[in-house]
C-alpha cells in the first residue's frame, strides 16, 4: 500500500487585519458523489486529449501514471496503488512540478536503461522537433529532470557525407519512441514530411559504446515498412518505396521546412501482435477518425507492412470519437500485459467527456489481442464537464453550506453545436466537512431551452431586493442572460432578459455580482477575451439595478501574455475582514492576484503574484472563492479548460510550519546581477541535499541545480535580461521563493 499526500502548494500573502500569513494547500478528499458513485479522484481537473505514459514518480518500484493534456499542456500525476488486475490510481498532484514545462506533446520512455522513464517531448524552441529531458531522480532529491537533448538530430547520409539534421517532429505530430530493431536501445519513427511515409531512425549507442545510455541517431530508411499513407484518408498503398529523406547542404531549416508544410498531423504506436518478435504499427492521422493498424510481415530489421485494419480494433468497439485518435501502450490493470489507451488528439472536434478509450490486452505483451472496457478511463473518477469549467459557490437552497454550479465550454457533440450547460452539484455535508452530489448536469434546464447559449458562466446576487438572490449568466458573445429567483423551490429561476442590461463585453463574459465600491449596492465585474476586467457600478438602488460602465480597464488589470490580444480575463473580487483581494485567472493558467483596492477604484491595482500555482493547472483557468470548512478563511476553487475542478484550502501557518518556514534563510545576491549570483541560506546539515531551480515568467524551468551547501555560486551571463523566480526546496521542508533581476 502507497502513502498519499496532501500536495501543499504555499501561496503566502498578509490580509488587511492583523496581517495573517495564509497558506493554500490542494486538498482532493472533499466527496464527490454522481448517483451513488463515489468519484476516486473527483479534483483531479478534467481530461480533454490526454497522453498517457508510466513513471515510478516516487521511486518505490511500481509505474504510476504520467497523464499529458494538450488542452492547456496540462500534466496530471497519480500513484499506482499497484492492485493486480485492478484500476487503481490516486491523484498525486505533488509530483507535477517537479516536471519542466512542456507543450504540445510528451512521451515517457526509458532511453538509458537506468530504469527511470525520460521525456521525450515537442522542442523547446519554434521550431519542430524533438527534445529530451534525463530523469535524474534520487532517493534524496526526489523526482527531477535535467535537459539533455535540446533538439535530436539524425546523420541523414550514414553512408556518404555524414550530414546531421533535426529529426523532424512537428508540434501536432507524437512519434514512435520504442525499440524497434530490438537491440536494447530506443530508436524513433516519425512520418516524414509528406505525411505519406514513415522514417526509422536508428540508435546506434549499443552498436557504438556496447551500452543504452546515449541519443545516436542515423536514418536506417525513409520508408519503413514499404507502405505510404493517402494524404486525404486513412487508406495505406503496400510495397510502396521512397525517396531518400530531403537533405540540405547548406546546414539551414528551409529545404525541411518547404517539405514539411505539406503534412497535418499524425501520431504513431508500436505492438506486437502475432508474436513473431517484430514491431506492428498504429497509426493516428488528423484526418482519420479511426486508428490504423498495420501487420508487419518482415522483421525488426526489415519491416513490410503486409495487411491492414483502417478500423482497429475491427473485431471489438471500434472507436467514436472523430478525428486523430492516438494509442498509448502501457499497463492499464497491473496484471503485467500492456494494454491500450486510445485518445483524440485534436483540440475542440473531438469526444472531450468520454475520450479515454481502454482496451485490455486479453493476450500477451507480444501477442496483443485487445478488448474494450470502457470509453472514460480516469474520466469517470473526477469532475469531468467537458471543455471549459467555470466553477461558482452558492448556498442556492439556503442550508448554510456552499453548493458548487459549474459552467462549460461544452460538451462534444458530433451531430450538433456543443452543448454548454451549468451543472449543479448540492453540497450534502455539513459547514464543517463539505460533501457534494451532482444533482443536474444541465441546472434550470438551460441547454435543453436555450441552447444558443455557449459558455455559460454563472454568478449570483439579489438584484431585485427581495432577499433572495438572482441569477446572471455570461456567455460566449460577451452577453449576460438575467434569471429572477421567485419563491418555491430552490430552483425557480424565472427567465428574465437575455440581453440584460444591454451590457456587450465582446467575447466570453465572466461576470461576478459584488458590491465592488461599497455603498451598499451590488455592482459587476466582468472579465473577457481580451483580457481585462469591466466595472459596471450599480447606479440605481437595491430593489431597482442600473448597471453603467464605469471603466473597461478596472485597477489596470489586463492579463494578457505580451505580445497577445486576448487573455481570458476571469475576475473573482474577495473581501476578507473588511479589505479586498483580487484574482483574475488568465488564458495561460496564471493565477494574478491584486490588493491595493480599497479607496482605489480609479487607480492601478498592485500586483503581488501573476505564479500562484504557476499554469499548472491547465488553459483558461477560472477562480472562485468561499468558506468551505466553516474556519472563516477564504477557500479557493480553479477550474480550467480540460473540463475540472481543483480545490485549495486556506490554513493559517500552524507551529510545524511556520517552523519549517523559519528554519532556514534563503537569500540571493547580488541582485540585480549580469554575471554571478550567490545562493545563501541557513539549511542544516540533515536536511541537505536542496533542489534549486530557475523559473522564467512562463514557469518554464530553464535552470536547476542540486545544492549541498550553504553557499553556492551560479553563472547567469547565458541567461537573458529579464526577472526569474527562484525556488529552493531542502529535502523534508518546504519550498521557498526569491526572484533575481538579470541585466546586460
Amino acid at each position: 500500500m502507497k502513502c498519499f499526500f496532501i500536495t501543499s502548494f504555499v501561496f503566502l500573502f498578509s490580509f488587511a487585519q492583523g496581517q495573517t500569513q495564509v497558506q493554500f494547500i490542494r486538498v482532493d478528499t472533499i466527496p464527490v458523489l454522481i448517483g451513488t458513485q463515489s468519484l476516486i479522484n473527483p479534483w483531479a481537473g478534467g481530461i480533454n486529449y490526454g497522453q498517457f505514459s508510466e513513471i515510478d514518480l516516487d521511486q518505490d518500484g511500481t509505474l504510476d501514471l504520467f497523464v499529458f493534456d494538450r488542452t492547456g499542456n496540462k500534466i496530471t500525476t497519480y500513484i499506482n496503488n499497484g492492485t493486480v488486475n485492478a484500476i487503481d490510481y490516486k491523484l498525486a498532484a505533488q509530483y507535477v512540478a517537479q516536471f519542466p514545462i512542456l507543450h504540445d506533446w510528451a512521451i515517457l520512455r526509458d532511453y538509458n536503461c537506468d530504469g527511470k522513464m525520460d521525456i521525450f517531448t515537442a522542442f523547446t524552441g519554434s521550431s519542430p522537433g524533438i527534445s529530451v529531458w534525463k530523469n535524474t531522480s534520487t532517493l534524496a532529491v526526489g523526482l527531477q529532470f535535467q535537459l539533455v537533448a535540446d533538439s535530436l538530430i539524425s546523420n541523414l547520409t550514414p553512408n556518404s557525407t555524414n550530414i546531421n539534421q533535426t529529426i523532424w517532429v512537428t508540434n501536432v505530430d507524437i512519434p514512435a519512441v520504442r525499440d524497434i530493431d530490438n537491440d536494447g536501445d530506443l530508436d524513433i519513427l516519425t512520418f516524414d514530411g509528406s505525411g505519406t511515409h514513415v522514417e526509422f531512425h536508428r540508435n546506434l549507442s549499443v552498436e557504438n559504446f556496447g551500452i543504452c545510455d546515449s541519443l545516436l541517431f542515423k536514418i536506417q530508411t525513409s520508408c519503413w515498412g514499404n507502405f505510404a499513407e493517402n494524404t486525404l484518408n486513412a487508406n495505406l498503398t503496400l510495397n510502396d518505396s521512397c525517396a531518400a529523406p530531403a537533405i540540405n547542404n547548406q546546414n539551414s531549416t528551409s529545404t525541411q521546412s518547404a517539405q514539411h508544410n505539406l503534412h497535418n498531423g499524425s501520431c504513431i504506436e508500436c505492438i506486437q501482435t502475432d508474436n513473431d518478435n517484430d514491431h506492428d504499427i498504429l497509426i493516428g492521422d488528423i484526418s482519420n477518425q479511426y486508428i490504423t493498424y498495420g501487420r508487419n510481415g518482415g522483421s525488426s530489421s526489415f519491416a513490410t507492412i503486409d495487411s491492414v485494419d483502417t478500423r482497429f480494433p475491427d473485431y471489438d468497439s471500434t472507436l467514436t470519437m472523430f478525428i486523430w485518435n492516438c494509442a498509448y501502450h502501457i499497463d492499464v490493470n497491473n496484471d503485467g500485459k500492456k494494454d491500450l489507451i486510445m485518445c483524440p488528439n485534436a483540440s475542440n472536434a473531438s469526444e472531450n467527456k468520454k475520450s479515454c478509450w481502454y482496451y485490455q490486452n486479453t493476450g500477451t505483451n507480444t501477442a496483443v489481442q485487445v478488448q474494450f472496457i470502457k470509453n472514460n478511463l480516469l474520466q469517470d473518477e473526477m469532475i469531468e464537464v467537458g471543455e471549459g469549467s467555470f466553477p461558482r459557490l452558492f448556498d442556492y437552497d439556503n442550508d448554510g453550506d456552499q453548493d458548487l454550479f459549474i459552467g462549460n465550454y461544452g460538451y462534444y457533440s458530433s451531430s450538433s453545436a456543443y452543448a454548454s450547460k451549468i451543472a449543479l452539484y448540492k453540497n450534502i455535508g455539513t459547514i464543517n466537512a463539505p460533501s457534494f452530489k451532482l444533482l443536474t448536469d444541465d441546472f434550470i434546464n438551460l441547454h435543453a431551452t436555450t441552447s444558443n447559449i455557449v459558455a455559460p458562466v454563472p454568478t449570483f446576487g439579489d438584484l431585485d431586493g427581495d432577499g433572495d438572490k438572482d441569477l446572471i449568466i455570461g456567455d460566449a458573445i460577451g452577453k449576460l442572460h438575467y434569471y429572477r429567483k421567485d419563491p418555491g423551490p430552490a430552483d425557480n429561476f424565472i427567465f428574465m432578459s437575455s440581453n440584460y442590461s444591454g451590457i456587450d463585453v465582446g467575447n466570453y463574459a465572466t461576470p461576478q455580482l459584488i458590491d465592488v465600491d461599497r455603498d451598499g449596492i451590488i455592482d459587476l465585474l466582468i472579465g473577457e477575451q481580451s483580457g481585462n476586467v469591466n466595472y459596471y457600478k450599480n447606479t440605481g438602488t437595491a430593489s431597482i439595478a442600473n448597471f453603467v460602465l464605469n471603466t473597461a480597464i478596472l485597477g489596470n488589470v489586463i492579463v494578457n501574455q505580451v505580445g497577445y490580444t486576448t487573455g481570458y480575463s476571469v475576475p473573482f473580487l474577495w473581501d476578507h475582514n473588511g479589505s479586498y483581494t483580487l484574482l483574475v485567472g488568465s488564458e495561460r493558467g496564471f493565477l494574478f492576484r491584486y490588493d491595493n483596492i480599497d479607496g482605489n477604484l480609479g487607480g492601478n491595482f498592485t500586483l503581488t503574484d501573476s505564479l500562484f500555482v504557476s499554469s499548472r493547472e491547465g488553459l483558461r483557468i477560472a477562480p472562485c472563492m468561499g468558506i468551505l470548512n466553516n474556519d472563516t478563511l477564504p477557500d479557493l476553487m480553479i477550474g480550467n479548460y480540460a473540463g475540472g475542478v481543483s480545490v485549495f484550502y486556506a490554513d493559517l501557518m500552524n507551529e510545524i510550519a511556520s517552523f519549517e518556514i523559519q528554519n532556514y534563510k534563503f537569500e540571493i545576491f547580488p541582485n540585480p546581477t549580469s554575471g554571478n549570483f550567490n545562493i545563501t541560506n541557513s539549511i542544516q546539515q540533515s536536511d541537505f541535499p536542496a533542489s534549486f531551480k530557475m523559473l522564467n515568467v512562463e514557469g518554464q524551468i530553464i535552470f536547476q541545480k542540486e545544492i549541498n551547501s550553504t553557499i553556492e555560486s551560479i553563472d547567469v551571463t547565458k541567461f537573458a535580461a529579464g526577472i526569474y523566480n527562484c525556488t529552493l526546496t531542502p529535502k523534508n521542508r518546504i519550498t521557498s521563493h526569491q526572484k533575481i533581476v538579470i541585466i546586460h
